[in-house]
């Protein structure tokens, strides 16, 4: 029996090394988890390349499409998160202004609430999420670029700073340095916001 014929559950928390394995055995369902695990991540990132979305959601695409096709060679592959971004980021030959990721928003996300509320604590509730959201905006607006991508890619992203100075092409310490920068500048805004309450 060929082993891409075996039906082998996956749970979200397996390895990426252990999903580069299976996808090179054949594995699809190795692959769709890899697949919903850094989509999204990686669209994000490549707005820090080209600002036409859905250029870059075309680009990732592709980017998987050939990692299945290729997937013989995967066993030479010894970081599969820093491959798969360093791989979109060639991809994206044009650096153009990075766009506001955050307008990309996931809704099929569904909140669990064991109450269902009512509709002014609804109301409520969309409000302060508006809030916190341009908030959000607002500050990352501030922070330099470069800073930016690698505050995101750090925070949000998960990533260690050995693997963003592996896919940014610069070193741990330039990582450490444009961390140090990005909170300065979000701790500098949040004082003004708190100042600005007080008044």
């Amino acid at each position: 029996m060929k082993i891409n014929q075996i039906k082998i559950g996956f749970s979200d928390d397996v390895s990426d090394d252990y999903l580069f394995q299976q996808i090179r055995n054949g594995q699809q369902e190795a692959m769709e988890l890899f697949f919903n695990r850094y989509y999204t991540r990686l669209c994000r990132f490549g707005l820090g390349y080209e600002s036409d979305y859905c250029l870059v959601e075309e680009k990732v695409a592709d980017v998987f499409i050939e990692l299945w096709n290729n997937r013989n060679t995967l066993d030479k592959i010894r970081n599969p998160k820093s491959y798969i971004y360093v791989v979109v980021k060639n991809s994206l030959k044009k650096v153009q202004k990075f766009e506001l990721f955050h307008q990309q928003i996931d809704e099929t996300k569904a909140i669990d609430s064991i109450s269902t509320p009512s509709i002014e604590e609804e109301i409520i509730d969309n409000e302060q999420k508006e809030f916190n959201k341009n908030m959000i905006r607002e500050i990352l607006d501030i922070i330099p670029k470069k800073s930016r991508q690698v505050f995101e890619l750090s925070r949000i992203d998960g990533l260690k700073y050995k693997e963003i100075s592996e896919i940014l092409n610069i070193t741990p310490k330039t990582v450490e340095n444009h961390i140090g920068l990005a909170l300065k500048y979000i701790s500098k805004a949040l004082l003004i916001r708190q100042q600005r309450r007080v008044i």
